[in-house]
């Protein structure tokens, strides 16, 4: 597959798990799942209300990570030769890890608000990194489109 999916991917999935977590707090649904990584004891919990919530927010991490990691394993076996590229695929996969972490931390210190802010910190340079990484990407790809190829007669 392409790393132009797997890097749009990224951001649109990262925005919208922002946007999740927002709600998440919003709705008061951040410690539904009191435990971690599983929800009440169990790796799928009966989906309803504030459970319904929280762990859609979790999900979503999960959708990101796939992006995310996907993206880094292309960026490292066809894109060794653009060094922005591998730099901040591999910033974003280290920062999403971090990022998870802060997650659990959040969930174990029952919302600390320093933490909690930390988590929203965090997430927008998890945005940041995966946008710069796409836009990168894309000006990767328009340069290889500029580069006249050679016909072999």
């Amino acid at each position: 597959m392409d790393i132009r999916f797997f890097s749009y991917g990224s951001v649109l999935s990262t925005y919208m798990l922002i946007l999740i977590g927002g709600f998440v707090s919003a709705s008061g649904s951040g410690l539904a799942c009191p435990d971690w990584p599983t929800c009440h004891g169990q790796v799928l919990p009966i989906l309803s209300g504030p459970v319904l919530v929280e762990f859609s927010h979790r999900l979503s991490a999960l959708v990101v990570s796939l992006f995310v990691t996907a993206n880094l394993l292309i960026a490292w076996r066809a894109y060794r030769e653009s060094r922005g590229i591998l730099v901040l695929s591999t910033a974003s996969f280290f920062l999403l890890l971090a990022q998870i972490f802060l997650g659990m931390v959040t969930v174990k210190s029952e919302l600390n608000s320093i933490v909690t802010t930390a988590h929203l910190g965090l997430a927008t340079g998890v945005f940041g990194a995966v946008l710069s990484n796409a836009i990168l990407v894309r000006n990767s790809q328009l340069q290889k489109d500029r580069i006249p190829r050679r016909v072999l007669a």
